[in-house]
């Protein structure tokens, strides 16, 4: 399995794997088509504050990740949020999660936080989450979208 950042020739599959994504259990709504195009335009691009990734194995796209990247003063210091991590329904349960993470660990060895979130009807997704050390937090989270 290999992780790089996000290719131009990368976007019919991205954007058709994040339509899965939103679709499924790792979602509790629907997003607008043009939030995935502009997305994956920032990817492309790059940023200091997110990161697109395509997970592969060989020459087949397999997945993708999102991340951002910000300061956290709770934390004391630099944060890694895992916003989306897909596979494609053939590939999970054959640890590639677990291996996901691995590489995250070493690409951000800066980072004091680690975060994602997770959806309570994703218990496969959970069970991995707890399993790499991470802990719920007792915060209810409140969004204003502009």
């Amino acid at each position: 399995m290999e992780i790089r950042d996000f290719r131009p020739e990368d976007r019919q599959e991205y954007l058709d794997m994040s339509v899965d994504f939103y679709s499924g259990d790792a979602s509790l709504f629907d997003v607008d088509m043009k939030k995935f195009e502009d997305t994956f335009e920032i990817g492309v691009k790059g940023s200091p504050l997110m990161r697109g990734l395509t997970i592969t194995e060989g020459e087949e796209i397999i997945g993708y990740g999102l991340l951002a990247l910000y300061w956290s003063c709770e934390a004391g210091g630099f944060t890694v949020q895992v916003e989306e991590l897909y596979f494609k329904p053939q590939i999970r349960g054959k640890g590639c999660g677990h291996k996901f993470f691995q590489w995250l660990f070493e690409e951000y060895p800066q980072a004091k936080r680690f975060r994602l979130e997770v959806c309570p009807h994703n218990p496969k997704a959970k069970l991995l989450y707890s399993r790499l050390g991470f802990k719920d937090l007792d915060y209810g989270q409140m969004i204003l979208d502009r």
